[in-house]
């Protein structure tokens, strides 16, 4: 017979239960100093530091929406697309995220029955079939999913309820899946075909902002119309000495959160070594900070140092045990790869 007494008894959950109500009760769970730990992490994890290139997809996306809202001959005749690019780690998520949000000619129109959301976004997890896509953003849009459609139908029926909703925009992250199962001709074609009928549906057209991989710019030249409509944003890696100055903000700003003392680090190389580990990725800056953070909360210090970025990498790759191979405990770390120690399958 099974043993239960460790088993909790039933609790009192049902579906109306909202997620951060659960989330909660099963924080409470969390020892004292896990909880200090944790307490730390959201501290640090409600930075954002801006900086030049924040400024800069504001106002691409600014006059993006002001070209998307004008009219010819008394009404809007075609949508557009904006394409965010970057490498892996780059930013783009958070920064599309953050100037969307931050639009206020883009923001949700209270009306008596109800509220319009004029942007909805959409994820793509993995290899994504255009019908999974128009399916997903139907859902987004808030359209009831009550039987099976073929992909013809799904496209057919979206411009439509677009309209219906008022949708102005659709913002597509990691749009590069939707490329990794589309790649004959007669599919790329289908891809063309849907994109511009939702482009170009006469009674509403909708724009698009497509985020991922560099090579989602492939979209735009699969159509004359939709490359002519397309306009370009590309997160570059970080540079260093010039944007020195952003990683010890992030660092400053981050620690200033937490109440942890810095010195240590902004005053030494760590915030190049840091940069080298983080590929020179915006992104992966903030989370490299943010595990050695986590490591000086672990051990309930009061100034960051460089020991605990080293810890970090090791919790983080494959160097325990390989101290030559750990950017933050060799003098000549320049001559390790960028990212990672990752030990390679034989």
């Amino acid at each position: 017979m099974t043993a239960t007494k460790d088993i909790e008894p039933a609790s009192e959950w049902n579906d109306a239960a909202s997620d951060d109500d659960f989330l909660d009760a099963v924080s409470e769970r969390l020892t004292n100093e896990e909880k200090r730990v944790k307490a730390a992490l959201e501290l640090a994890k409600s930075v954002y530091v801006s900086c030049g290139r924040d400024q800069g997809a504001k106002e691409l996306l600014s006059r993006f929406v002001a070209m998307m809202l004008a009219k010819k001959a008394g009404r809007r005749d075609d949508g557009r697309v904006l394409f965010v690019t970057g490498e892996s780690g780059a930013g783009k998520t958070a920064l599309v995220e953050r100037i969307l949000a931050g639009n206020a000619t883009l923001a949700p129109i209270q009306r008596s029955y109800g509220l319009i959301q004029p942007v909805i976004s959409h994820t793509l997890m993995g290899p994504s079939t255009l019908k999974f896509l128009g399916l997903n953003i139907l859902k987004e849009a808030g359209y009831k999913i009550t039987r099976k459609y073929e992909q013809g139908e799904v496209w057919d029926i979206l411009p439509e309820q677009l309209h219906l909703r008022k949708i102005l925009l659709i913002h597509i992250d990691e749009t590069q899946h939707l490329l990794k199962l589309t790649e004959s001709d007669r599919e790329r074609d289908s891809i063309r075909k849907a994109i511009k009928g939702v482009m170009n549906y006469k009674p509403w057209p909708v724009s698009f902002v497509m985020s991922g991989m560099p090579g989602i710019t492939a979209l735009g030249k699969l159509d004359h119309q939709i490359e002519r409509r397309s306009r370009h944003l590309h997160l570059p890696d970080v540079t260093l000495p010039e944007e020195r100055i952003l990683i010890l903000n992030i660092v400053t700003a981050m620690c200033d959160a937490v109440g942890l003392g810095y010195r240590a680090i902004t005053e030494s190389d760590i915030p190049d070594r840091i940069a080298h580990v983080a590929r020179y990725r915006y992104g992966r800056i903030a989370q490299v900070v943010l595990a050695g953070i986590e490591q000086a909360a672990l051990r309930n210090a009061t100034t960051l140092t460089r020991d605990h970025f080293a810890y970090a990498y090791i919790d983080h790759s494959q160097a325990r045990g390989y101290d030559h191979m750990n950017p933050f405990l060799v003098d000549d770390w320049n001559r390790l790869e960028p990212g990672l120690f990752l030990i390679e399958d034989e």
